[in-house]
């Protein structure tokens, strides 16, 4: 009895010390913070200022995740070190905010940071080990932003620091992001190979048995990708032992997992690759990583499918699903819809599979909106920052000028010092002399501040016509690409139905358009003659994958005045859409036509899109276009008045919903003018 009791006592004193220990770290954790917003406001030096804030910005990231903040003490950091003039400070901050942008993967915002924070200090007296993170940390953003060509360039200028100095770190972490790198380069995998090696090599040196970790699972992967599947296992297998002896929880379940890969992509075990996708995904579960059990509950779903399971497919792609509408991850979303919606219509659940089709292609225009709303507001904030920038640089030689001035003010007087003293009959020399400077000097500084003006207004159009140009460029990337997956899809039908013959010219026609889309994507305009032949191509592909549903006709494109007009490019072709699928494709008459004809004039070309289709009013579309503006119309008007306010021509349109006699409709008319200004 006495001992149960004693046994209770201290069972209960051992729980108290857990409790009191586990809020004292989470207490901590957030003291942290705290203190250094503290020690922050009664702060008096400046350079310990910036030093603390940048510590501040990376501590509310690991404890808090507090974006907002994170990012207002990073910039904050940035605009100090500027107005303190401290070149290694602010490639210091620069670096931070990077690496801010990374951890919340906006590598495209990221890689400018740290390269032009790499670029501050590369010539500098500064200590060659900061000189190998801003160049490594400017590889990595530039990598995860599919810049390859910049992310080996960063990567072999930290590599050169790094064997100056025989830094083994450096060597190994360089050497390794040239591998991967080169890794996602066609054609370069083996010189990634030996890349991955000599980083090896160099972290066995340094007995680092993570930096070793992370070299076989590269090594592992590359076999996997040369279907060399014994020799990623080999080094899969001592990836396997290392994070074993090491008892990292991570490690073993992504070793398992690139385990599960190698027999997936083999295609000879599945039963194994299920069994460590198994294991894999029972370590992320206590890691609670929902992202990598998203992934996980995907690749066990594709194996059941390929073993011809579906309903077990179907249940990991449905818990899979569920997992990536917590997360919010819309690639995972979109991926697992349409799984889904392949499933159901295998299964002949035409209604099921519809649903979960459209909701796949929802999450897909999601991710291509967001992506342009993440550039536009990088653009916006770039352009913040170097506005910011210039403002500080005028501010500084605005400074400098009045130190000039004031330097030769106290030269003048005491010049006319030592002549008072010296020569007291030259006083009406001097007072002479003096008044002529003053006025001269009065004249320089009116200069002055007249030129300093006109070199502001100068640099604000600079930046109003370089913003405008980034939004034509953003506007015009949301041109619908299901196009080109639809035309690929015709092309692999005719192909498995064996009309090669037909498939071969829709093949070049295809190739012929997508090639002059990617010439004329990086114009700002284009030559109507240009325009009109990409619409023929688009034309003939269109005719073709519909089997001829409806035909085509151009007319008028032999005038030699086209060659003259300039359009953006790929104006016409939202036009020809709405005239096909919400036109011709429902109507049903027998001879469906859609023309186009150019009339030539003096000054100015009126182009004239014609179909005999159901008309907007009896449109399927009608009840969605009331309640929301075509999104194709609405770009065509946005990149029209783009036009109109940065080029010299304009252009105009207007749409006619064609009747007969009795009221009905006959179909649609567009009239597009083109005005050509001297």
């Amino acid at each position: 009895m006495y001992t149960s009791e004693n046994s209770f006592r201290r069972l209960l004193w051992n729980i108290i010390i857990l409790l009191f220990l586990l809020a004292s770290y989470i207490l901590s954790a957030q003291s942290r913070t705290d203190s250094l917003k503290s020690v922050i406001k009664c702060q008096t030096n400046d350079s310990l200022k910036i030093i603390q804030k940048l510590q501040l910005s990376r501590e509310l990231h690991k404890k808090e995740h507090n974006e907002k903040e994170e990012y207002e003490y990073a910039q904050d950091a940035i605009q100090e070190a500027l107005k303190l003039n401290d070149t290694f400070l602010y490639a210091k901050a620069l670096d931070n905010l990077g690496l801010l942008y990374r951890y919340h993967q906006h590598y495209d915002e990221a890689m400018p940071l740290h390269i032009k924070a790499f670029k501050l200090i590369r010539n500098k007296n500064t200590d060659p080990l900061y000189k190998m993170i801003f160049a490594n940390n400017a590889g990595v953003a530039a990598r995860y932003n599919e810049k390859y060509d910049s992310a080996i360039s960063h990567y072999v200028k930290a590599l050169k620091i790094a064997e100056e100095e025989n830094d083994l770190k450096n060597i190994a972490i360089s050497s390794n992001g040239i591998g991967n790198a080169l890794g996602n380069i066609h054609g370069r995998a083996e010189e990634a190979l030996e890349y991955f090696k000599r980083s090896l090599e160099a972290e066995k040196k340094r007995n680092n048995s993570l930096g070793i970790a992370m070299n076989y699972l590269s090594i592992g992967d590359y076999y996997i990708d040369k279907q060399q599947f014994d020799k990623a296992r080999r080094y899969l297998n001592e990836l396997l032992e290392i994070n074993q002896q090491r008892n990292d929880l991570y490690g073993l379940a992504i070793t398992y997992e690139y385990l599960g890969i190698a027999y997936l992509e083999e295609k000879e075990n599945l039963e194994k690759a299920a069994s460590y996708f198994k294991n894999s995904l029972q370590r992320f579960r206590k890691l609670n990583d929902n992202h990598k059990q998203a992934e996980l509950l995907v690749s066990l779903g594709d194996i059941e499918l390929i073993q011809n399971k579906p309903l077990i497919a179907e249940d990991y792609y449905q818990n899979s699903l569920i997992l990536a509408k917590d997360l919010n991850q819309q690639g995972l979303i979109r991926e697992n819809s349409l799984k889904l919606a392949g499933i159901m219509e295998r299964d002949n659940k035409p209604a099921e599979a519809l649903r979960y089709f459209k909701q796949g292609k929802a999450y897909e225009d999601s991710i291509e909106l967001s992506e342009q709303n993440v550039e536009i507001a990088a653009l916006i904030r770039k352009y913040d920052l170097e506005k910011k920038e210039n403002h500080i640089q005028l501010l500084e030689k605005d400074r400098a000028l009045q130190q000039t001035l004031l330097t030769n003010q106290e030269q003048k007087l005491n010049r006319r010092r030592i002549f008072l003293l010296l020569m007291g009959t030259g006083l009406l020399f001097i007072l002479t002399i003096v008044l002529l400077q003053y006025r001269n000097s009065r004249t320089k500084r009116k200069t002055n501040a007249r030129v300093l003006k006109e070199e502001k207004e100068k640099m604000k159009a600079i930046y109003e016509r370089n913003l405008a140009r980034a939004e034509i460029l953003v506007t015009r990337l949301r041109i619908n690409p299901h196009f080109l997956f639809n035309s690929l899809n015709a092309i692999t039908y005719l192909i498995q139905s064996k009309q090669n013959s037909k498939a071969i010219k829709y093949l070049v026609v295809f190739s012929r358009y997508t090639r002059m889309v990617l010439e004329t994507s990086q114009k700002h305009v284009v030559s109507l003659i240009e325009e009109i032949k990409l619409t023929q191509y688009y034309l003939t592909l269109e005719e073709n994958r519909f089997e001829k549903d409806f035909t085509f006709k151009v007319t008028g494109n032999d005038s030699p005045l086209i060659e003259k007009i300039f359009i953006p490019p790929l104006l016409l072709q939202p036009f020809i859409e709405n005239a096909i699928w919400h036109g011709l494709l429902p109507s049903k008459r027998k001879e469906k036509t859609l023309l186009i004809d150019i009339i030539s004039h003096t000054n100015k070309i009126q182009i004239i899109i014609d179909d005999n289709g159901v008309g907007r009013r009896n449109s399927t579309a009608e009840n969605s276009a009331k309640k929301h503006k075509s999104m194709g119309i609405k770009i065509i008007e946005e990149r029209i008045e783009l036009f109109n306010s940065s080029y010299s021509g304009k252009i105009s349109y207007k749409i006619i919903d064609k009747k007969n006699e009795n009221g009905q409709s006959e179909g649609t008319r567009i009239i597009l003018d083109l005005l050509q200004k001297n």
